[in-house]
């Protein structure tokens, strides 16, 4: 288990305020005070660092080399700390690791007690981090003896909970009673001190891992009763993250000892918890655990119901972390946008400045104005010339703000038209993904299967005639499907545009007609081209062709031995063309379903295999061109396709 690092930095950092930063901003730009703008400096670094650690690192600097500049040696090792721990932070070790050495030998030159707990805790959370597990522990114990000689209980308290997790952890792999004993010593006196300080807050991490402790070593109802004890003062201090830890921690626990109710009902408030920070890492974690437990309780519905849960969450972190890229975006436009306006408010200071001078100036020279009015002429032109630049810079900072607006506003355009981008090629892949699983393994596999039958040479001659019916039928199926899915992709990628021409249908139904006629032989087919020859449509041949062709090959599939199919122009509608058959017909379930990316292929009447998307990709043909198809069917008599052109 890795303890619970508490970065120690003093004074405590409080949570930042805007106010707060532009008022240091504001110091740091006005004051020509070395010491002054050093320790602004310092409290921008602080204020920063927890959410911000390129910032804080930025603040940190400048504040340690004014600070070494000045001699001000207190406050350099200060501003060293807080670098340190935005590069433990950022996990830049080596950084880390120099800039708390630094600090730590400006703190014993200027015998900072303090100071010197603060640095050589931090150099133990680095060598943590680093799995540098024994030189950790020896900078840890330095820390202790510091803090123990001052008697600086908040200091104890954390290195007594970061030693008594070190113990604790080697206990778990060991099984050492001298690591039992030393992590219980530890943790009982971390509890001891930060129940005295009422630190209840970091008291929950202390009873977790004395929870974890007495548990592992037999005494499971003391260790179930420290994991409930720090549930209840996590729920008393609306610690959500103490909570999730607890309740997790006290599932497994019963779950491990049978006690599958209570663990249910642990994971259950733990999931709700979960749902209540709007946190997709914790939910997912809480829905797995539910998951699990529903399974291990037979309710195999609700467990693939929270497996769901878990995917969902899983993928929406991927998502936030595209929404963070605007998050930051609009983050850098706040911060430039508020440098300028402070730009702007210092210029503002010195118009006024000015022109209280100019008043000022104009008083004086009333009472003497016939002695001074040669002056009065000389000053007022400088006095003008100052506001007329001043007036000029101002004005050129406005517009420096609207060109960063725009740029922003540019950026973030672009951004949203690359996740629309990327919001449409993920429908595409999951669209093409789906129909090739579906659709294109089952005939590969039976053609497969077909082949290893026919290799072996065990077979009769009218078994392997027989195969070979089937590797015909399966390589022709496959063989559609490709020619389909590679016209169908071609166009999505948007690599082949709509190209319009007039076309004459009664050409286009003959050719196809043609490309039919073994296929309307073998089932003795009769195909009627009532099309006359002025029929003539302006659209994409390519695309319209890819329609009649799979349209005709559905009918030719579904009408029995002897029927008939005949193409004529719609009497009703100027722009539409009929293609009918006296097939098998649908239902109206399957009319309904005809253009569905779900509908399966079905076999024709004499057993014909298809791929099952031709009718869809017709139905994506169809709109790219400004056409609507339409179905009309009785079951057992008759199938009609009407296509319509704009």
């Amino acid at each position: 288990m890795i303890p619970h690092f508490l970065v120690w930095i003093l004074p405590f950092v409080v949570p930042v305020q805007h106010s707060q930063t532009d008022s240091l901003k504001m110091i740091v730009a006005q004051t020509d005070n070395d010491s002054i703008k050093a320790s602004s400096l310092f409290n921008l670094s602080k204020l920063y660092y927890t959410f911000d650690q390129d910032t804080a690192i930025q603040y940190g600097k400048e504040a340690s080399l004014l600070a070494k500049k000045n001699g001000l040696q207190k406050l350099e090792a200060n501003s060293l700390n807080i670098l340190g721990v935005s590069y433990l932070i950022k996990a830049e070790y080596e950084n880390a690791l120099s800039t708390h050495l630094q600090a730590l030998g400006i703190r014993e030159s200027i015998q900072d007690t303090v100071g010197l707990i603060e640095t050589t805790m931090n150099l133990g959370n680095i060598y943590y981090r680093l799995q540098e597990l024994e030189k950790a522990v020896h900078q840890y114990e330095k820390s202790l003896k510091l803090a123990q000689l001052i008697q600086h209980e908040r200091a104890m308290s954390l290195l007594y909970n970061n030693l008594g997790s070190y113990f604790l952890d080697r206990w778990l792999s060991y099984k050492e009673t001298a690591d039992f004993n030393k992590a219980k010593e530890y943790l009982e006196n971390s509890k001891s001190i930060k129940e005295k300080l009422n630190d209840k807050r970091s008291l929950t991490n202390t009873l977790l891992q004395l929870g974890e402790l007495h548990y592992e070593s037999g005494e499971k109802s003391k260790g179930i009763q420290f994991l409930t004890e720090a549930l209840e003062i996590a729920e008393e201090m609306n610690n959500t993250e103490g909570r999730l830890s607890s309740l997790a921690t006290l599932s497994d626990y019963h779950r491990d000892n049978n006690s599958l109710p209570q663990s249910l009902d642990y994971a259950a408030q733990a999931y709700e918890l979960a749902q209540q920070t709007k946190s997709h890492y914790q939910i997912s974690i809480a829905a797995s655990k539910m998951a699990n437990l529903s399974a291990l309780n037979r309710e195999f519905e609700k467990a693939y119901e929270y497996q769901r849960i878990n995917e969902a969450s899983t993928d929406s972190i991927f998502n936030d972390s595209r929404q963070k890229i605007r998050a930051e975006l609009e983050i850098q436009y706040e911060s430039e946008k508020k440098e300028l306006e402070n730009q702007k408010l210092v210029k503002d200071q010195e118009l006024a400045e000015l022109a209280l001078t100019r008043k000022n100036e104009l008083l004086s020279i009333s009472v003497v104005v016939a002695i001074l009015l040669i002056g009065l002429v000389w000053y007022q032109r400088k006095t003008n010339l100052q506001l007329h630049t001043a007036h000029q810079e101002l004005k050129a900072i406005n517009s420096k703000v609207q060109s960063q607006y725009h740029q922003i506003q540019r950026q973030s355009e672009e951004l949203n038209s690359t996740n629309l981008k990327l919001k449409a090629a993920n429908n595409f892949r999951d669209k093409l993904f789906s129909i090739i699983s579906h659709d294109l393994r089952t005939p590969f596999s039976s053609l497969n299967t077909s082949l290893d039958l026919w290799h072996s040479g065990d077979l009769s001659q009218n078994e392997m005639d027989y195969i070979l019916s089937n590797i015909t039928s399966d390589a022709h199926a496959a063989s559609s499907l490709l020619s389909n899915l590679l016209t169908w992709a071609r166009t999505q990628m948007g690599s082949d545009e709509v190209n319009k021409t007039d076309v004459s249908l009664t050409n286009l139904i003959s050719e196809n007609q043609s490309l039919f006629a073994k296929q309307l032989e073998q089932k003795n087919l009769h195909m009627e081209n009532k099309i006359h020859n002025g029929f003539a449509i302006t659209t994409d041949k390519d695309r319209l062709n890819f329609i009649i062709r799979n349209i005709l090959s559905n009918c030719i599939k579904f009408t029995p031995p002897g029927g008939k199919i005949s193409i004529e122009a719609d009497t009703c509608e100027a722009k539409a063309i009929l293609i009918r058959d006296n097939g098998i017909g649908m239902n109206p379930a399957q009319v309904s379903s005809l253009f569905n990316k779900k509908q399966s292929s079905t076999n024709g009447t004499n057993g014909e295999q298809g791929t099952g998307i031709g009718l869809m990709l017709c139905k994506d043909f169809a709109d790219s061109i400004g056409a609507t198809i339409t179905v009309s069917s009785e079951e057992g008599k008759s199938t009609s396709f009407k296509i319509a052109f704009a």
